[in-house]
């Protein structure tokens, strides 16, 4: 995973006359992902209290960084140069960021690939990198393989999510198509005929007394007996880098389907 967001990066950007902030912090588990992504690690100083979890991206080696959240005097302990908020962070410590002259910019929630290309130019922006054109938005060939995707938890997504985005990019067609974030009865779950199942969150995932997509028997047997794929959880924890090579990998299921 390092290794592709590494050769993304490369290729994403150049840099510019101003320097990369030295001491880059990042308060949230999204923000960490973009991070991650495009700044080098000899400038990352802190990543989110979240680092640490299953459902974190951080390489081995980097998890045992400083720890940063939302609040202005635990920032102000890691003598940032940069502060990566993530969506609706930052209300309270801004003014006092201001006044202290310590940079900082949010990445912004979204449901597509257009939110990671503005939150990747934000970012670009405030650590003085250029963002450069890079080909991996392009949609894979639509096809007609019907997806269902699976929580652990039971849950699934509809129109209007990351998920339907990254199923649509890959060639797929998205079997639910109720918009937005969802739990049904497990019952209409198996109902539903998809070509390929996509599961997540199944092995890395917070724990949770609702976990139908574990421990009920129906819906285990509906994903043995259908053509399934896992992805990390950590790939997508929030519409981040990650959707690239989750896309391809659900990419690469479909294409498996014909063979």
């Amino acid at each position: 995973m390092r290794v592709l967001l590494l050769i993304f990066s490369a290729l994403a950007f150049m840099g510019t006359n101003e320097a990369t902030p030295k001491r880059v912090v990042s308060t949230s588990l999204c923000g960490d992902s973009y991070v991650l992504w495009l700044v080098p690690e000899t400038n990352i100083a802190a990543l989110s209290w979240q680092a640490d979890d299953h459902v974190s991206n951080a390489p081995q080696n980097m998890r045992g960084l400083s720890k940063a959240w939302d609040d202005i005097e635990r920032l102000l302990t890691l003598k940032p140069d940069l502060v990566v908020f993530g969506a609706g962070e930052g209300r309270i410590a801004k003014p006092l960021l201001d006044k202290a002259g310590i940079s900082y910019v949010n990445m912004n929630w979204g449901e597509d690939f257009a939110t990671i290309d503005k939150n990747r130019k934000a970012l670009a922006q405030a650590a003085h990198l250029q963002p450069l054109k890079i080909e991996t938005v392009q949609r894979l060939p639509r096809g007609t393989p019907k997806v269902l995707y699976l929580s652990s938890s039971g849950a699934t997504a509809g129109p209007n999510t990351y998920v339907d985005e990254v199923i649509s990019a890959a060639g797929g067609i998205n079997i639910i198509t109720k918009t937005g974030w969802h739990t049904p009865d497990p019952e209409n779950l198996v109902t539903l005929k998809p070509d390929l199942i996509v599961t997540s969150f199944f092995k890395d995932s917070y724990a949770s007394a609702n976990e139908a997509g574990l421990r009920n028997t129906v819906l285990q047997n509906k994903i043995n007996t259908t053509p399934s794929l896992n992805i990390p959880g950590k790939l997508w924890p929030c519409a981040g880098p990650g959707l690239y090579v989750v896309r391809d990998m659900i990419g690469g299921a479909i294409a498996e389907l014909s063979q």
